[in-house]
């Protein structure tokens, strides 16, 4: 009895026939149908070797299973810890779809993370935001697609799990660290922005450090002979004092795009460092990681101290308007807007001190029958005539004439460059003007008004009780005649 092999299915067996070692040992016996010898149908043999090969034998009535190489088998092999080649090149729709839900999850983790610092001042604007950024964007989105991104890469691809899972976080992370803040800035149009609020010198100065740092770039990766990177940091940084962390991104991607297209023509200090492609990727990934990243913390700090800066300018601002309008209400009166009596005594001294106003008159004036107005028509209609009183004189006066309200109804008015007779002038055409212009009251009709004024020359001896009085007495000494004349000096 010898133990023969089958030429065509290669199944070792005996038999009871001799075997003919000169034409590879393939028994000569009769053929038997379905026995596997070498007589079978040809379609047999091969559907059985078929199966073999892939093992593939099942019972009768089992369910059938999944082609070799499809997701569903390929999966079924990782976990059983039987991975086949024809693994390594299955499912690639399935493994994109999966590598492109991790990459969703990355995008969704990163912008719920640093929402917060984006609705605030903007990415960016402060160096603890630049921390948060670094941390999310460089490590916490990465890590957690990443295990995804290592599931599939072993289940579906047959690759190392953490191998996959550290490549991710490495890829993935150093790129949202440098695509990040330039695609938000652009869709967030902060750099039309920005270069919308420069004045036409500081676009141009934009314009040319962009430039200079996009000319530096090509110098190193197309022209330079020895791998000179380092010089990069200079016209980004001065970039971003510049023009700030805009600038930053924008000539660091400038860098990307021309470091990036002289990596693939094999050119450029990459290239020269490393063969294999997916270590230049990752070589120049680090490289503008760590230029960025260099820059970044300055471009915040400086905007910070810009935003602190302009905050403590507005403050100035306020607190120089909040100024002034409580140095307008300690001079002016509330009621008529004109100088109050401190305010008038102040700008009388400086009149009566300062020759160019020689000769200086002075003129007191109230409303006649004051009190009645009030009592007959009610306070309100009172106030009314005080404001009605002084449109007037503000009307008939020149616009460097001093008015005061130094009493309930008694005004001063102080005329530089008028002796006493133009002063009384002056009273008179203003006395004239308020009784052709009746007050119109509320509830219909109109108030006639009067007034009564005395004039007082000033004379270098006097001071200003003195000035006053002097134009008080006069005014009285009108009071006194019972009105008969508007004015007296």
């Amino acid at each position: 009895m010898h133990h023969c092999s089958d030429a065509a299915t290669g199944d070792a067996g005996t038999c009871g026939s001799f075997c003919d070692s000169k034409i590879g040992r393939v028994c000569r016996r009769p053929s038997v149908p379905g026995a596997g010898g070498r007589h079978d149908p040809p379609d047999e043999r091969r559907t059985r070797h078929r199966r073999r090969v892939a093992g593939q034998r099942r019972a009768p009535g089992s369910a059938p299973r999944p082609p070799p190489g499809s997701p569903g088998g390929c999966v079924r092999r990782r976990l059983r810890g039987q991975p086949g080649r024809e693994c390594d090149h299955a499912g690639p729709s399935a493994g994109h779809l999966l590598y492109a839900a991790c990459n969703l999850v990355e995008i969704g983790v990163a912008a719920h993370l640093l929402r917060p610092a984006v609705a605030d001042d903007g990415l960016l604007s402060a160096p603890s935001v630049v921390g948060r950024f670094i941390v999310v964007c460089g490590l916490v989105a990465p890590a957690l697609s990443g295990i995804g991104g290592a599931a599939t890469a072993w289940l579906v691809f047959g690759q190392d799990f953490q191998g996959s899972l550290v490549s991710w976080i490495l890829s993935d992370g150093l790129g949202l660290l440098i695509l990040t803040p330039f695609f938000l800035a652009l869709l967030r149009g902060d750099y039309l922005r920005c270069f919308a609020d420069k004045n036409w010198q500081q676009r141009m100065e934009a314009v040319g450090l962009q430039v200079l740092a996009a000319s530096i770039a090509y110098g190193v990766f197309f022209v330079a002979v020895r791998p000179v990177l380092f010089v990069l940091f200079g016209p980004v940084m001065l970039a971003t004092f510049r023009v700030g962390r805009l600038g930053t991104t924008l000539a660091v991607m400038g860098i990307a795009v021309i470091g990036t297209v002289a990596t693939m023509q094999g050119r450029g200090p990459i290239a020269a460092i490393a063969s294999d492609p997916r270590e230049q990727a990752v070589l120049f990934q680090f490289f503008l990681a760590g230029l960025l990243l260099t820059c970044l913390p300055v471009a915040a700090a400086l905007s910070a101290r810009g935003a602190r800066l302009t905050s403590l300018s507005r403050s100035a601002e306020a607190l120089r308007i909040q100024g002034a309008e409580l140095a307008r209400l300690a001079t002016t009166d509330a009621l008529t807007g004109i100088l109050n009596r401190a305010a008038f005594r102040d700008a009388a001294k400086v009149a009566m001190q300062d020759p160019a106003c020689a000769p200086l008159s002075l003129v007191a004036l109230d409303l006649d029958l004051f009190k009645q107005v009030n009592d007959r028509h009610g306070h309100r209609a009172g106030d009314q005539a005080l404001v009605h009183l002084v449109a007037v004189l503000r009307a008939g006066l020149r616009e460097y004439d001093v008015i005061g309200r130094v009493g309930g109804d008694e005004f001063l008015i102080l005329l530089a460059g008028n002796d006493a007779d133009q002063a009384g002038l002056v009273a008179a055409r203003l006395g004239d003007a308020l009784r052709r212009s009746p007050l119109p009251l509320d509830g219909g009709g109109a108030l006639s008004l009067s007034m009564s004024c005395g004039v007082a020359l000033h004379r270098p001896d006097m001071s200003y009780d003195d000035f006053v009085h002097a134009a008080d007495m006069a005014l009285y000494a009108v009071k006194r005649g019972h009105r008969t004349a508007d004015f007296a000096v």
